[in-house]
């Protein structure tokens, strides 16, 4: 079990010291000169970064099978460097998700680097080709990149002015609206407009959300489970004769009016649910309610952002099926904790034979700790707290959770990353079975494995050739059978 940190204070304790600090009152109302104030989450800049990677690194067949890995594309079970294609540069910001299985990297003078699975164009080279190492994203050369989501086969850029560009596939509205109307997909990278200047971004399967300068909520992709947070999930019949459901391809971005006004500071997008947090603290949520990932003690789905009373936020990220926030608890007569922020956690946490969590709960093992940076995968979690990497999942085998040769592959229960005890680490992604660090060098960094990947990029050649954004047709073997699916 995760020791906890020396001089931690139990649940009781601090319960009892919060609520002897505001006297123990029922009053339902917050005094407003102790009213919370919550900044931007920012994604740290090393010095000297390296990136560190641990998991998987079978692109194409990452998420179809658990564990899968051949001599070329092995999975890495602990921590690796992955110094390739990136040519000395300084890294300043990395992403992938939970959803995705590919990676973007943004070096400190603007330039974008992206690898990974690239069926629909999601990497922004122009082709349909997997790269397995950091390749530099050429159609956006002159054009600085801040910030980048990653969704199931798409991503969004944001540009240093604040401008969107998209790439990938595009018949669910996920990279704005596209001339060619009856292409999948869009492999190099267009401009989304229509927005005015974007701080953050953050993708689902097929939607996205992203705040402004202001503050704003803006939404865009696919309807389903109510994700664009406009009060339906846009059900409808294919057509007057059909009785075939579909849902609406939303391909403009459009305001989150329940939102509005609201100062919201960060949005964090899930497979098929939302997350976000406003100036004060308080954490919406909407979307896909299956195994409580919403927070709300049911299982329904909702088609608004909805609030969670029971805490305020700091920070959150969403998974497959649950959502991980740094916060403090609210307490029944209102008064927020705010001394050290916790983590709380809700949705499907743990393993499958375990309960899921349907309203925010501590994760007692990390009572104490002081997380300075984390990333949720699709069913992982890692977080760097204090001077310690502690990550957790259940039911994963690629080594996403990095602890190495003859450790263990899986964990229900959080525990530590040895090999990177002590070490400073900026930013922390976690992607449908790997993991990807942003780590101040060290001696120690410096010693890690290197992992070296395959130089040429991989696909069929029907692949390479395609440039309309239309698939090939599959042959009629391969689709025998074939059940069709979202």
């Amino acid at each position: 079990r995760l020791a906890p940190p020396r001089g931690a204070m139990s649940a009781q304790s601090m319960y009892e010291k919060m609520l002897a600090q505001h006297g123990g009152t029922s009053s339902s109302s917050t005094p407003q000169s102790d009213a919370l104030v919550v900044a931007p989450p920012l994604a740290k800049q090393p010095a000297d970064g390296v990136l560190v990677v641990f998991g998987s690194t079978s692109w194409d067949e990452m998420g179809k099978k658990v564990g899968a890995e051949t001599a070329a594309t092995p999975n890495l079970l602990g921590p690796h460097r992955l110094l390739a294609g990136l040519d000395g540069v300084k890294i300043s910001f990395v992403c992938t998700s939970g959803v995705s299985a590919h990676c973007i990297a943004v070096a400190a003078g603007g330039n974008a680097y992206s690898w990974g699975r690239n069926a629909d164009g999601q990497l922004g080279h122009g082709d349909q080709l997997t790269r397995h190492k950091p390749t530099r994203i050429a159609a956006l050369e002159g054009t600085a990149i801040t910030a980048a989501s990653t969704g199931k086969a798409h991503s969004v850029l944001v540009t240093v002015d604040g401008a969107l560009r998209a790439c990938g596939a595009s018949k669910h509205g996920c990279t704005g609206p596209q001339k060619n109307k009856k292409a999948d997909f869009v492999s190099s990278p267009v401009i989304i407009a229509g927005v005015p200047p974007i701080a953050s971004v953050s993708s689902g399967t097929n939607f996205n959300l992203a705040t402004d300068e202001d503050g704003e909520v803006w939404a865009w992709g696919w309807s389903e489970y109510g994700v664009l947070g406009n009060g339906t999930d846009g059900q409808h019949n294919k057509s007057d004769s059909s009785i075939k459901l579909s849902f609406v391809a939303q391909a403009s971005p459009e305001k989150i009016m329940k939102l509005k006004g609201k100062k919201t500071i960060q949005v964090a997008c899930g497979a098929s649910h939302c997350v976000a947090v406003t100036a004060d603290g308080t954490c919406y949520t909407w979307g896909n309610g299956g195994y409580g990932r919403l927070g709300h003690k049911d299982q329904q789905e909702k088609w608004v952002p909805t609030e969670l009373t029971e805490i305020k936020a700091k920070e959150v990220a969403a998974g497959l099926a649950h959502t991980l926030c740094v916060g403090y608890t609210v307490l029944r007569n209102g008064v927020v904790c705010k001394g050290q922020s916790s983590v709380f956690m809700w949705g499907k946490c743990k393993s499958a034979a375990q309960d899921p969590w349907m309203y925010p709960k501590p994760e007692d093992d990390l009572r104490g700790w002081d997380v300075h940076c984390f990333g949720v995968g699709n069913t992982h979690n890692v977080v760097h707290a204090d001077s310690s990497l502690i990550s957790w999942g259940s039911g994963v085998a690629s080594g996403e959770l990095g602890y190495g040769e003859g450790g263990k592959k899986s964990s229900a229960r959080p525990d530590k990353v040895n090999s990177l005890e002590g070490e400073s680490i900026a930013q922390v992604r976690c992607g449908l079975a790997n993991t990807l660090l942003l780590v101040e060098r060290s001696a120690k960094i410096d010693a890690l494995p290197e992992f070296v990947p395959l130089e040429k990029a991989t696909g069929a050649p029907a692949a390479e050739a395609s440039s309309t954004g239309k698939r090939k047709a599959e042959p009629a073997a391969a689709k025998k059978g074939k059940k069709g699916k979202k």
